[in-house]
C-alpha cells in the first residue's frame, strides 16, 4: 500500500512539474495563469462534477447511503470549527496567510489519493462509499472551503460561493433525484466528459506553474504547524468522532481514509481566484502531500490493528 501511495504522490508532482517546466521556459506566465485558472475553476471542474454525478450517483440508493455525503461535509465542518482557535496559533500576522491555514484545516485532498488507496483496501465496494461520500466533500469544499479563502469580506465571500462548480453540483443532483439522469441526452454528457477530464491535469500543471521560481519555505514553522494539524491533529479529532458515531465498518473505513489526507493541490489555484495566499499554498500542498508519505500509511497500519475485529 506505501508503494502505491508513493506512486500517487509521483504521479501527482509528475503533472505539476510539466506546469513548472511550462514556467520555466517561458510558455507560461504569472498572467497566464491567472486567466487558465479561471478557465479551469468556471468551465472545465463544472462540467467534470457535472458528468460525474449524473452518470455515478444513484438516486435509488440515497436512502441506503444518505449519511455518506453527510459525513464527507462533517468532515469539512470539524476541520472547519478546529481552525478558528487553530487560526490564532499561526506566527505570521499576514491575513491572507492566516485565511489559507484555515481554509487547509477544513480542506484536504478528498478526490485523488483516496480513491488509490480505497481501491487497494477495498475494492469496488469501497470506490463505489468513496464517491457518495464525496458529494458532500465537494459541497463542503466548493461552499465552507472557498468562503474561509475569503477571510471576514462577506460580500466577496457570498459572491463566491455561488460558484459554477456548485450550480453544477447542484443541476447534476436535481437532474439525479428527479430521475432525468436516464432520459438526458448522452452526447452533451460525452461532451461534458471529455471538456471536464482536462480539469485535473490542468489544476495540478497550473499549480505547478506557481512553484516557479520554487518556494523557498519562508514560513517555515507556520508550514511545520500546519503539516502536523492537517495530518495528525485534525484527523485524530474527527477519526474519534467517527468512531462514537453508530456506522457500519465500511462506511467508517472510508471516511477515515478521507480524513487523513493533506491539502489538496487544487488550493493553489484556488487561491488565486478567491483569496488568500497562493505562495503559501504552493508550499503547504508540497510539504504536507510529501510528508503524507508517512503519516498516510502509519495510521492506517494503527487503525487496521485497532480497529480488527
Amino acid at each position: 500500500m506505501t508503494g502505491d501511495i508513493i506512486l500517487a504522490i509521483a504521479q501527482i508532482f509528475g503533472v505539476c512539474f510539466i506546469g513548472w517546466l511550462a514556467a520555466r521556459f517561458g510558455y507560461l506566465n504569472e498572467h497566464d495563469v491567472s486567466r487558465w485558472s479561471r478557465l479551469m475553476i468556471d468551465f472545465l471542474f463544472p462540467l467534470l462534477v457535472f458528468q460525474s454525478i449524473v452518470r455515478g450517483f444513484d438516486a435509488h440508493r440515497l436512502g441506503e447511503l444518505w449519511m455518506l455525503p453527510a459525513l464527507g461535509l462533517g468532515i469539512v465542518v470539524i476541520g472547519a470549527l478546529c481552525g478558528i482557535p487553530l487560526r490564532a496559533t499561526v506566527k505570521s500576522r499576514d491575513p491572507d496567510i492566516r485565511n489559507t491555514f484555515h481554509h487547509f484545516c477544513a480542506s484536504n485532498n478528498y478526490g485523488f489519493l483516496p480513491v488509490i488507496i480505497i481501491q487497494n483496501l477495498w475494492g469496488a465496494t469501497g470506490m463505489a462509499n468513496l464517491f457518495v461520500l464525496n458529494l458532500g466533500s465537494t459541497i463542503g469544499y466548493w461552499t465552507l472551503g472557498v468562503a474561509l479563502l475569503g477571510g471576514h469580506n462577506l460580500r466577496a465571500t457570498a459572491r463566491h460561493i455561488i460558484s459554477p462548480t456548485l450550480i453544477a453540483l447542484a443541476l447534476a443532483l436535481i437532474v439525479s433525484l428527479t430521475g432525468l439522469s436516464h432520459v438526458f441526452p448522452e452526447l452533451l454528457l460525452r461532451v461534458c466528459e471529455s471538456a471536464g477530464s482536462a480539469a485535473v491535469p490542468g489544476m495540478l500543471m497550473l499549480g505547478g506553474a506557481t512553484l516557479y521560481p520554487l518556494p523557498t519555505l519562508s514560513d517555515r514553522r507556520d508550514l511545520a504547524w500546519l503539516t502536523l494539524v492537517r495530518l495528525v491533529l485534525i484527523p485524530a479529532i474527527t477519526i474519534l468522532a467517527l468512531i462514537a458515531l453508530p456506522l457500519s465498518a465500511d462506511v467508517r473505513h472510508v471516511a477515515i481514509i478521507v480524513a487523513l489526507m493533506p491539502v489538496p493541490i487544487s488550493s493553489m489555484v484556488l487561491a488565486r481566484r478567491y483569496g488568500g495566499s497562493p505562495r503559501f499554498a504552493a508550499q503547504a500542498a508540497v510539504v504536507t502531500t510529501l510528508a503524507a508519505i508517512v503519516t498516510v500509511p502509519l495510521a492506517v497500519v494503527l487503525l487496521r490493528a485497532a480497529l480488527a475485529p
